[in-house]
């Protein structure tokens, strides 16, 4: 009988160790969101509107090491790339991450009868930012 108890109560500590043990402040997958600072003036809510003339847009993450292009869209239309390019080069845009977590996304003139937008989608482990670029037709 007093080995039953005994088994009972290691149990029971062991039990209430396992909940102790487990328990954290922090969420899992509860990461910081990415912070950038950029020479962009006309910015809302991650939103670009691009002048006709096309220009060159800067953004470095500064509470992430390294960042990786995710998901790509040009005018609505979702575009297969790989995690590992470094350098895009489309036929009206460019974009170039470095090693310093700094982002650059050039942008031509739209001489064309048609808007355009190019959706950036940006991943640092768990944490997602989008960048959304819009410009008016010629």
């Amino acid at each position: 009988m007093k080995t039953g108890n005994l088994f009972k109560i290691l149990l029971l500590i062991i039990f209430a160790a396992t909940f102790v043990a487990c328990e954290s402040q922090e969420k899992d997958g509860d990461w910081e969101t990415m912070k950038w600072e950029t020479n962009v003036s006309n910015i809302n809510k991650n939103k670009i509107e691009v002048p006709n003339k096309g220009g060159v847009y800067v953004f470095k993450c500064t509470n992430y090491k390294s960042f990786w292009i995710y998901a790509l869209s040009e005018n609505g239309e979702y575009l297969s790339i790989s995690y590992e390019d470094k350098k895009i080069e489309r036929e009206w845009y460019s974009i170039k991450i470095d090693d310093e977590s700094i982002m650059t996304v050039s942008i031509l003139s739209n001489s064309s009868d048609d808007n355009r937008t190019l959706e950036i989608g940006i991943q640092a482990g768990d944490v997602f930012d989008s960048f959304l670029f819009e410009q008016n037709k010629n």
